[in-house]
């Protein structure tokens, strides 16, 4: 009892300090407080005279501060040095349409209307650039500003200026125009190559011919894979940095950039079923678009280095396979022969863990790494090879008619056994000499939800290696599979041809289940 009596005094005198401290820094934060010019207010309020009311942040002296970090004006200075160097292009296409908005249907039934004389239209469209010169070089996207007949830029102070095409790239979405100016703002290109998820950027363009908006959001992913982009001849490189920066229809060819105001992306894609923003933008990495400008300026075209190899993406199956600690590095499924992969020694199901240094886990960003350097230029690469790790030098080559360097998604691996749902049969002489192969046997079946079908084997396709192994028969091939073991990794080499006479071959990896 007299511990209780002797703590009363004592808490009765803690509450009062507590008390006495809580006045003070109230006062001291201005909390509750009014200044000489509130009291004014108040005052003039009180006899009835005419007032202005005062915003919250008016009747603060001071915003909140960290130190010398202010969070409310983080982003103040980064907008300032960086909206005079986004402009809004302007697009005009001259199109032409049937005078007869029924022609169409009158030609389909066979009827010949007389009046069927196409009449010009002109399609009108918007985008974003960024001024990377003093003297009107711009950097935008290839679908602003491909196949239009005049392009319009509007500077920051609305003056304008006709442009022309320098060069444009479908491969990466990148373009290049110029403006007959000086003496313009030009903007820091940063290093994409340095871009952490979580990172803060902001998104700057002319959404809905709304010109210098400004939005933040963090990176929320990088060397994403949204098979957006492609070229005539089916090659891409298709390597986005995702940010939660709201982008819409407009923002496209803007700038994506970090705390330092340097532009680390140019705004590309959304994600969206509306076509405006949800939630998730897409954009091209700096220095990507830095190779490609460089060479328009220095070629008048892409000048782009390719290895001359067939690649796809390792899956925990292929890395089990070949003795990897982890899933990582890009397969080599095939080496092309005689091109620049082929003469550095480079070997089929060899596996690229890296690029220079810069580690490589996707087919995409083995692409936008070596797609970065122009032919005759030297790479150092590192291979895992029958379990070893090996360091090869490659000198780049560029592009022939066909593209070299061609990224296949993800498919698997295939066996003949119950046990991972596929069935062969054997193949005539002539059969398989109409697909260039001396051996082989036909998939006549694949289980639904088997192994097989996980793995991406298809009816049709035909399986002339296993292991390394050469498939002679449904017999051998049988055998060869029921002598695995559960957990087993098997790979097979397909050859898949199409009614156009096409061929192409894939390399695929079966598990053998465990149960």
């Amino acid at each position: 009892m007299s511990v209780v009596r002797n703590s009363i005094p004592v808490l009765l005198g803690l509450l009062a300090i507590a008390l006495i401290v809580g006045v003070v820094a109230i006062t001291g934060l201005n909390i509750g407080a009014t200044s000489g010019n509130e009291q004014e207010t108040l005052a003039k309020a009180e006899t009835g005279e005419p007032t202005i009311y005062k915003t919250a942040l008016e009747s603060t002296n001071t915003a909140p501060t960290i130190g010398n970090f202010n969070p409310g004006t983080m982003f103040v200075e980064v907008v300032k040095r960086v909206r005079p160097s986004i402009v809004s292009i302007s697009t005009k296409k001259k199109i032409k349409v049937p005078a007869n908005p029924w022609h169409r249907f009158f030609r389909d039934f066979g009827y010949q209307d007389e009046d069927n004389d196409a009449r010009e239209q002109t399609q009108q469209g918007l985008g974003s650039g960024i001024i990377i010169s003093k003297d009107g070089y711009i950097l935008t996207n290839h679908h602003v500003v491909k196949d239009m007949d005049e392009l319009t830029v509007q500077l920051i102070n609305n003056e304008e200026y006709e442009a022309e095409l320098v060069g444009t790239d479908p491969t990466t979405e990148v373009a290049l125009i110029k403006i007959d100016a000086s003496g313009l703002t030009d903007i820091v290109l940063g290093n994409s190559d340095n871009l952490q998820i979580g990172e803060w950027v902001l998104a700057i363009g002319s959404p809905y011919a709304l010109a210098s908006t400004v939005t933040a959001g963090i990176v929320s992913a990088i060397g994403r894979d949204i098979d957006i982009i492609r070229d005539g001849k089916g090659y891409a490189i298709n390597n986005f940095i995702q940010t939660d920066a709201a982008i819409n229809p407009g923002n496209s060819g803007g700038a994506l950039v970090n705390f330092k105001g340097e532009v680390v992306g140019i705004n590309t894609a959304i994600a969206s079923p509306t076509g405006s923003y949800i939630g998730y933008g897409f954009a091209i990495p700096i220095n990507l678009a830095k190779s490609v400008m460089d060479d328009f300026i220095k070629y008048g075209k892409v000048n782009r280095g390719f290895l001359g190899v067939k690649i796809k993406e390792i899956t925990s199956a292929a890395a089990k396979s070949y003795g990897l600690d982890k899933v990582q590095g890009v397969l080599v499924f095939e080496v092309v022969k005689g091109k620049a992969a082929d003469k550095a020694g480079i070997e089929n199901e060899d596996i690229i863990l890296s690029v220079n240094g810069v580690e490589v886990n996707k087919p995409n960003e083995l692409q936008a790494k070596i797609g970065a350097h122009n032919p005759g230029d030297e790479v150092k690469l590192v291979i895992w090879r029958s379990g070893n790790k090996k360091t090869v030098k490659v000198k780049l080559e560029g592009l022939d008619e066909e593209p070299e360097t061609i990224a296949k998604k993800e498919s698997g691996d295939d066996n003949n056994s119950t046990l991972i749902g596929v069935t062969v049969s054997d193949l005539e002489d002539d059969q398989l000499s109409s697909i260039n192969l001396e051996n082989g046997v036909v998939v006549e079946d694949v289980k639904s939800s088997s192994p097989a079908e996980k793995a991406g084997i298809s009816r049709g396709d035909v399986i002339y290696k296993i292991d390394n192994e050469k498939v002679e028969s449904a017999r051998k091939f049988n055998n060869y599979v029921d002598d695995l073991k559960k957990g087993d990794v098997v790979r097979m080499r397909l050859r898949r041809h199409f009614p156009n006479g096409q061929v192409f071959d894939d390399l695929a990896f079966v598990e053998i289940p465990k149960k």
